[in-house]
């Protein structure tokens, strides 16, 4: 920024880029800033630094010291570019150093209200994920009464020597031929493993389903299909690759009798 001349109608570029200035003077510098594109750039890098100004301070408005500093600073800058034998504009100056007052406080205003927001929208967003989970569990608990509530549904336990826990409910609605698991309690399994479905048929193993249980225990699976082409005798549940597998590859953890 190249320095104005004194006198010149330029030594108003800070104070009309603040708001400043008196209605006349500001048509005055107005018409001045038409034609001059010196002026236009100064008036925009004052605008810059009293943004700058307005974001970079604290929250607080600023304190007794800053306030005296800034006057004394802004009466120093008005005297060194007056000529001599003028008359000074303390007005015009005085406004100046309210507005950049004005600007510190207002900047640490809009960064309390920017975090006040952000951590509004954090709230609000963690009640929409907690009210999308309860939706999600009372549709899921409906989707299991109208499937286990419909003619036709027979219910099947599966257990681990008799143990009642952890536990697996087979609702199979024969006139579907479909399979609707429920378990509950059901011990996590490792990274890469899941639990696999199995019918016996015919005596021998029929693969199934792979699913793996919240971190509660519960797991359900609907719509599950129910092999056909011979007799069903019993399921049984075993821990396999999540990609499942054709034929067990582990012991057989519960078991139940169709």
């Amino acid at each position: 920024m190249s320095r104005p001349e004194q006198g010149s109608p330029r030594e108003l570029a800070a104070a009309y880029a603040l708001g400043a200035l008196g209605p006349e003077e500001t048509r005055e510098f107005e018409r001045f800033l038409a034609t001059s594109p010196e002026a236009q750039r100064e008036v925009d890098e004052y605008r810059e630094v009293a943004a700058l100004l307005g974001v970079a301070h604290s929250e607080t408005a600023p304190g007794p010291e800053l306030r005296a500093r800034v006057l004394a600073k802004v009466s120093e800058e008005s005297a060194r570019r007056a000529p001599r034998g003028t008359r000074q504009r303390p007005i015009t100056w005085a406004a100046l150093a309210a507005s950049l007052l004005l600007a510190v406080g207002l900047g640490g205003l809009v960064l309390s209200l920017r975090r006040e927001i952000t951590q509004r929208d954090a709230t609000i967003a963690a009640r929409d994920r907690e009210l999308a989970q309860r939706n999600l569990e009372l549709i899921e608990r409906q989707a299991l009464l109208d499937a286990i509530l419909e003619p036709g549904v027979r219910l099947f336990q599966l257990t681990a020597s008799g143990n009642p826990e952890p536990g697996i409910q087979l609702f199979w609605n024969q006139r579907r031929n479909e399979a609707l698991l429920h378990g509950y309690r059901l011990q996590p399994v490792p990274p890469g493993r899941a639990y696999q479905l199995w019918f016996i048929r015919d005596g021998k193993p029929i693969p199934s389903v792979t699913f793996t249980p919240k971190p509660n225990g519960a797991a359900t699976v609907g719509r599950v299909k129910v092999p056909t082409g011979g007799k069903i005798s019993a399921a049984a549940i075993t821990v396999e690759p999540s990609s499942g597998s054709q034929q067990p590859t582990s012991p057989i953890l519960l078991t139940g009798t169709l």
